[in-house]
């Protein structure tokens, strides 16, 4: 168990290292959003405000009056550089993945992907109701394509092509999508594998008695995953399966 931890902690150190920092707004005394001096406002200024909202209240719609009182102005004066309410969705979520990279990895692919995996998460998570606005017209943002056009490159240079080269692009970022939607949207009173099992106890008597003893030999198990990481885990079934697929192809 330690040997798993201090890999996946030496995964998640990687990507993060990867990925980037992720973009934060001005900050004035005591950790406050700067406010922008009148005359000065950039569109940089507005999205970075955006994204701090979206950070620190993600229960919240985004708006132009919210963005507009967090940087001290009037809503009116926002619309000099951002159009609309949709173009401050696209564009805080384009701001959010702008500095977003995969540096070189000169190690095997399947490393490198399971970096990438990490980092992309991480990035995407803290803005997860972006994610969900910008997923509901059905389809994938421009800057998100330039993250997929990445993990891309890495398999096209592991030897992938035709059929299996599209089927894994396709894979690798709805795992990614998929993994931060759901994350974000799970109850607060099921975080991890302990809460998960308590809440299987608890509703245990409700069950067919077949049921409850499937259930029962698992508690065990259950109960030692707190350490596990869901994602991570993913992740790796996944990179067997990618690994399979070029090993046939």
């Amino acid at each position: 168990m330690a040997a798993k931890t201090t890999k996946a902690a030496s995964t998640v150190r990687r990507a993060r290292a990867a990925s980037g920092s992720v973009p934060r707004a001005g900050r004035g005394p005591g950790g406050r959003r700067a406010r922008v001096a009148r005359g000065t406002l950039q569109r940089d200024d507005i999205l970075g405000a955006a994204l701090d909202l979206v950070r620190s209240e993600p229960e919240r719609s985004l708006t132009m009056e919210r963005v507009a009182a967090a940087l001290g102005t009037r809503p009116m004066s926002l619309y000099t550089h951002v159009r609309s309410r949709g173009d401050l969705i696209d564009g805080a979520f384009r701001h959010a993945l702008r500095d977003w990279r995969l540096r070189e990895h000169d190690g095997p692919w399947d490393e490198a992907i399971r970096i990438g995996c990490h980092a992309l998460r991480d990035r995407l998570l803290p803005y997860a109701p972006l994610v969900r606005e910008l997923s509901q017209p059905g389809r994938l943002h421009p800057a998100f394509l330039e993250c997929a056009a990445t993990f891309s490159a890495i398999l096209r240079r592991a030897g992938f092509r035709g059929k299996e080269h599209a089927r894994a692009v396709r894979w690798i970022p709805q795992t990614i999508l998929g993994a931060v939607l759901l994350e974000a949207g799970r109850p607060s009173h099921l975080r991890g594998a302990t809460d998960e099992s308590a809440g299987i106890a608890g509703a245990l008597g409700s069950v067919s008695s077949g049921s409850r003893a499937e259930l029962l030999a698992l508690m065990p198990f259950l109960d030692r995953l707190e350490e596990d990481d869901l994602f991570a885990y993913t992740v790796e079934r996944m990179i067997d399966g990618l690994r399979a697929a070029l090993g046939a192809s």
